[in-house]
């Protein structure tokens, strides 16, 4: 918990914008170091060598890097265009270390020692400080409040991972793989959200394909890639012999494909992804 004394460290006044509707703001006591950098797909590795692709893979836009200093302090603000709020939360969530303190900044944040990350609307904002009084936690927090309003007036969990039934489900555990899931290639992306059951721990997931056709083509290479002795092509129920992953548990309908792995019963998979699948608009 923040003591309230701290709460009085930063004193925001008006904010200063790279255009594009991203601002950052002028801070009391802190100078600006340099400009805004801005970089793209061709530049990105000049930032963040050997993440590039990682962020790539998430639809990464444009990044905006604002630094200041105070005295011997220093302050970092990195924010992320990450195309749409799917992607955003999505590389936001697989970042996420499993044991955040959850903070309603934005859509959703945390802050850790030294850093405050956190995602609202299509962006993702990375922030951190060195040598600054305690942590500097006061001062990123009260930041990072005021920037979230500025970027997205009233975020909103995309409906893929909101559709997640929230009974047993482990808190904060959404995430969004964009590409291979489950190590295979067929799979493409996926949302996944882990639970806990009457057997153990399991994941449920929700595969979103731009069409029925191309839900159907998933399910006609997995029952391939499982070897399953009748390839089946409608929608329903499946339950698949996975070699890699063990026992599958999928539900079809429309372009979507939601499905469960790990310590859980047909009868609890089944049941989930059907809840699961009535918060979503199958087409």
């Amino acid at each position: 918990m923040l003591k309230k004394t701290l709460l009085l460290f930063a004193l925001i006044i008006p904010l200063f914008s790279p255009g594009e509707g991203v601002k950052f703001p002028e801070i009391d006591g802190w100078q600006r170091d340099g400009e805004v950098k801005t970089y793209n797909r061709d530049n990105l590795f000049e930032r963040i060598d050997g993440a590039s692709e990682f962020y790539f893979s998430y639809a990464f836009e444009k990044l905006y890097v604002a630094s200041y200093k105070k005295g011997g302090s220093d302050l970092t603000i990195e924010i992320y265009d990450q195309h749409d709020p799917v992607h955003a939360y999505g590389i936001y969530s697989m970042e996420r270390p499993p044991s955040a303190d959850i903070q309603p900044i934005g859509l959703e944040g945390y802050y850790d020692d030294v850093i405050l990350n956190f995602t609202t609307g299509k962006y993702y904002v990375k922030m951190n400080t060195y040598n600054v009084d305690n942590a500097g936690e006061a001062l990123l927090m009260k930041v990072a409040q005021q920037m979230a309003a500025t970027l997205c007036k009233n975020p909103k969990l995309p409906a893929q991972y909101a559709a997640f039934p929230t009974g047993n489900m482990v808190p904060h555990t959404q995430q969004y793989v964009s590409t291979n899931f489950m190590g295979l290639s067929m799979m493409g992306s996926a949302f996944r959200a882990k639970y806990t059951g009457r057997e153990g721990d399991f994941t449920l997931f929700i595969m979103h394909k731009k069409d029925k056709e191309a839900a159907a083509e998933t399910m006609k290479k997995y029952q391939e890639f499982s070897q399953a002795e009748t390839i089946r092509t409608e929608e329903g129920k499946y339950t698949i012999d996975d070699p890699f992953n063990g026992t599958i548990y999928l539900f079809w309908k429309g372009n979507y494909l939601v499905g469960a792995s790990g310590k859980v019963t047909s009868e609890e998979a089944f049941g989930l992804a059907e809840e699961a699948m009535n918060n979503l608009k199958p087409e």
